[in-house]
């Protein structure tokens, strides 16, 4: 009977650890950006490319972000502006001063990883000023939840001929 129950146990082991080396292990959904090829009101220039993760509330979302520009000397500083509910384990530094050079024109921000404790979409802002250029600024969106939980209610929309029209709370008064 003990050299059963040994039998058993270790075969259960090694079943357990052999369904472990053979699960799979999902990759992240990923959101992918630029701003290459948009229409740019006057400003700096100055183009985002980024990939954030879709996650669940608390989890970490990782984000990669690059600044590209066609100058190629002077300094880039950047402003670093975090939504009031997002969270990170680090430190994140709000302001960056690029050199640039003639050699590159990609300019790849360190790595970021955020949280966020509720379903929505937040987002990290960039405000970018070339000195002599002008500014920029960027938008960086964080997707954390369900679908249905991020939408938020459109404040403009169409009407069946086309005409824009902005809805918004209103209460009435009858006198």
């Amino acid at each position: 009977m003990k050299s059963f129950s040994r039998l058993f146990l270790s075969s259960l082991l090694l079943a357990s650890s052999a369904m472990a080396l053979t699960a799979k292990v999902e990759s992240p959904k990923l959101a992918k950006g630029t701003s290459i090829g948009k229409y740019a009101k006057p400003g700096a220039p100055v183009d985002i490319r980024y990939t954030t993760e879709y996650v669940e509330a608390g989890e970490m979302s990782t984000i990669n972000m690059i600044l590209i520009t066609g100058v190629s000397s002077g300094t880039m500083d950047v402003e670093v502006h975090l939504d009031k509910k997002l969270h990170t384990q680090r430190e994140v530094t709000n302001s960056l001063h690029i050199a640039l050079n003639s050699k590159n024109n990609e300019y790849p921000l360190s790595s970021m990883q955020v949280f966020a404790d509720e379903d929505g979409i937040y987002y990290v802002k960039l405000i970018v000023n070339l000195k002599g250029k002008g500014f920029r600024a960027f938008a960086v969106p964080i997707y954390v939840g369900h679908e249905e939980n991020q939408k938020k209610k459109k404040s403009q929309q169409k009407t069946k001929s086309g005409k824009n029209i902005s809805i918004m709370p209103a209460k009435e008064s009858i006198y």
